[in-house]
Parts: structure tokens; C-alpha cells; sequence
């Protein structure tokens, strides 16, 4: 498994309760106990200049439509009429997609203000922006710097010029290296990128050249994916007909996720969690912190998913359907789902996992289960984890397979707790 939402698909049983939302949200602030004081906001932008050609994500390949962030800034304001939404603190904002910065310099300054404006920020919140090297464009640069963005994540994959023709990708690797320099010297110092690795064809030469182009930026971090090829993509259609060569095979995945690896580690570089490697002190990615945490997720666009208290819900992916929710008479999504302690339970287990190291008092007051026992020694036979006297930790090759992990972690406790 290569997902965090494999690791999760256990907690879909327990997401069955449905409830009016605008109803639930409007007593929220009577009835629910907060399990986190940290939240965060989600702002989906599902747009892309060009599509890559290994992404089946349901995204759009043209820019966003010209009141797209108007429909944004609506939501906004219709959550921060709600007592609940008033009373909270957002310590981390996120803009993924898609490609956030297919939005103008001006939407993303508007947006960003009306955040400011309706909602209460944190003075140290995260503030995150999703983006490509080319749709980084020097208006929106300055937009950042003025409005505080503190995070970037760049889209870059691979600087390797034959990698980036084969999955989509605009500009040569040397272009992508100078826009992110160029970036570092305005002053951002929370930089990170995403790297793909065993894409069809793809050397140890290749992957060196990019370990050592990222150790030369100086970044905070990077995330680090190995290539998922899904049915449907180009990327699939090209294998099939010969027009590149196959995917590499589970012990090459192996052999460059070791390389990655014992690269960065060896200079001083952290695992943050299963895919990411950061400099110490640089990147601390509260947004997912908070995301496992249980504390609210306020999801705002088309297809942006969220959770509010104990509701989880999901915008329309659909651009007419979304407009229509934001246009109509509550502005907000018809149904939620509700959850319970045991759901928090397991997420939160699971989102420990995902960061490496569990706590025995994690799993209170379960610690003596004998089917979790059972699970961690066999856990720790295969060479996957090591205990000591206050926890778990992940091996090497439990970081390799840990969304493997998780996923046994929460089947197990669901099982547990529903006394199956």
C-alpha cells in the first residue's frame, strides 16, 4: 500500500450516522468537546495547466473560472457566521489541488485576506501553498511574501529532463532548480518538494542526480513518493503499448527507497513521517499534525473534503454542483457524517504510525489486548518494528511498508472495538 488512504479505509465502517449539517454545525458549540484546540483550513483547487501523466485525480486541465475564488471567499464567510466556527483558533491553512497557483495573483491575495479577516489565524500559523516551478509566477511570489505564506510545497518530481517529458512535467530540470534557488533567496525558508521515484526507465544514476540536486538547494525537506501507476492515466496507456519501458520492480523500489534514504540521513536530514525527510528545525508540516490530532479540518472549494467537530463531509467535485451549494440557502453541504471516540481512536493511531513511533500509552486503555500484542510481535519477528519500554519504533523496513502497518493497526482495533 502507497497511501494514506489505504492505511485509513478500515475507518470508512464507522462512518455510517448521517446528520442536516447547517443544523448540526449551528449547536455544535453546545454539545461538542473539542478533541484538539489546533485547526486547520483545506482550500481545494482543482485546476491544472497541464496534467501529468501519471495523475488520476478528478481534476480539470484549464485555469480555474474567473469567480472560482469569490466562491471560495462565500464559503468563508458563511462558516465564520456560525458560533463555533468564530470560537476557533486555525494554526495551519493549506492550499493543495490541482495547482493552487492556477488561481491569479489576485484571487490568491483576496483569498487569503478574507481568511484573515473572517476567521482567526494563529499569529505563528502555517501557511501553506501547493504549486508547480511554472505556474510560480513573480506576482504571485510577491503576493506570498505580503499576505505571509510560510510553506511551500513544489511539484517537481524529478530534475531529470527524460523524467519530466515522460510524467508531464513543464521546463527542464535546470529551470525547475533555478525557480526554487530563486525562491529561497526572497527569504522563504520553508521550501519542500515532491520527488518521484522508479518511474519507467529510471537509473540509480538518475535518482543520484536528483539526491544531489536537492542537498544543493539547501530545501527544509521533501517528500518522496514511489511512482503509482493507475489504469486510465497516459502514463498506463504508454506502458501498455510499448512507448516506454515498465515500471520498476518491488526490489528496485526497494534498492532507491534505501537510497533515498540512507542519503539524507547520513547528512543530518529527519524522517518527519513515511514519505517526507526534513532538515531539523525547518519544516514541522502542521497541517498534517493537526489533521491527526482530530482537530478540525475546515475544507473549503470543489471536492475539498473537511471535518467540523464530529462531522466529516465532502464538497462537490462537480464545479456546477459546488456553485450551487455555495449559492443556496445555507451555503453549506446538505448531509455530514458523524463520528465517534472510536473513530478518533483509531485515526489518531494511525496518524502516529504515520510519523514512525507509537506510545504504549497511545493505545490505552488497550495496551494489553492479546490481539495487539500478537500483531506487534509478529510486527516485530518480520523486522518491522522495534519496542522498548515506552513504545514502538519503525524499522527501515517498516518505513517502506507502513502504510501496510497502519492499515493492520486500525483492521485490528476496529475489530476490538466493535467486538467483532
Amino acid at each position: 500500500m502507497r497511501s494514506h488512504h489505504d492505511a485509513e479505509a478500515p475507518l470508512r465502517a464507522l462512518i455510517s450516522n448521517r446528520v442536516n449539517f447547517a443544523e448540526h454545525l449551528k449547536s455544535m458549540h453546545n454539545t461538542y468537546t473539542r478533541k484538539s484546540q489546533r485547526n486547520a483550513i483545506y482550500i481545494h483547487v482543482p485546476y491544472c495547466t497541464r496534467r501529468c501523466t501519471f495523475c488520476n485525480l478528478p481534476h480539470f486541465t484549464r485555469l480555474p473560472p474567473s469567480d472560482y475564488h469569490k466562491l471560495i471567499i462565500k464559503e468563508i464567510r458563511t462558516y465564520s457566521s456560525y458560533q463555533y466556527v468564530k470560537e476557533s483558533v486555525y494554526h495551519a491553512v493549506y492550499f493543495g489541488g490541482g495547482t493552487p497557483t492556477t488561481l491569479s495573483a489576485t484571487a490568491l491575495r483576496e483569498i487569503l485576506q478574507a481568511l484573515k479577516s473572517n476567521l482567526t489565524l494563529a499569529p505563528d500559523a502555517e501557511l501553506t501553498i501547493e504549486t508547480t516551478v511554472s505556474d510560480l509566477t513573480e506576482d504571485k511570489i510577491a503576493v506570498f511574501k505580503e499576505e505571509g505564506i510560510n510553506r511551500f510545497s513544489i511539484g517537481v518530481q524529478t530534475f531529470c529532463d527524460r523524467g519530466r517529458r515522460l510524467l508531464g512535467r513543464l521546463g527542464t530540470g535546470k529551470y525547475a532548480a533555478a525557480k526554487i534557488s530563486s525562491l529561497l533567496d526572497e527569504g522563504f525558508k520553508n521550501v519542500s518538494i515532491d520527488l518521484i521515484y522508479n518511474y519507467p526507465g529510471q537509473s540509480e544514476d538518475d535518482l543520484e542526480e536528483d539526491l544531489g540536486i536537492i542537498e544543493s538547494l539547501n530545501l527544509a525537506g521533501f517528500s518522496f513518493y514511489s511512482l503509482i501507476l493507475f489504469k486510465g492515466t497516459p502514463l498506463y496507456r504508454m506502458i501498455n503499448m510499448g512507448k516506454c519501458p515498465p515500471l520498476g520492480d518491488l526490489k528496485q523500489e526497494w534498492r532507491f527507497f534505501e537510497m533515498i534514504l540512507d542519503y539524507f540521513l547520513d547528512r543530518g536530514f529527519e524522517l518527519l513521517e513515511l514519505s517526507k525527510l526534513v532538515q531539523p528545525g525547518r519544516d514541522n508540516y502542521e497541517y498534517l499534525r493537526i489533521r491527526y490530532e482530530n482537530g478540525d479540518v475546515l475544507g473549503l472549494g470543489a471536492g475539498a473534503g473537511g471535518r467540523v467537530g464530529d462531522m466529516l463531509y465532502m464538497n462537490p467535485v462537480n464545479e456546477e454542483d459546488y456553485r450551487r451549494q455555495v449559492s443556496s440557502a445555507t451555503g453549506l453541504p446538505i448531509m455530514g457524517f458523524k463520528v465517534d471516540d472510536r473513530y478518533d481512536f483509531i485515526h489518531y493511531v494511525v496518524g502516529r504510525l504515520q510519523f514512525g513511533r507509537l506510545e504504549w500509552r497511545d493505545l490505552a486503555p488497550y495496551n494489553d489486548s492479546a490481539c495487539l500484542h500478537r500483531l506487534i510481535d509478529k510486527l516485530e519477528k518480520e523486522g518491522l518494528v522495534l519496542t522498548d519500554s515506552r513504545g514502538l519504533s519503525l524499522t527501515k523496513a517498516g518505513i517502506f511498508w507502513g502504510n501496510n502497518i497502519a492499515r493492520e493497526f486500525a483492521t485490528t482495533l476496529l475489530k476490538l472495538l466493535t467486538n467483532e
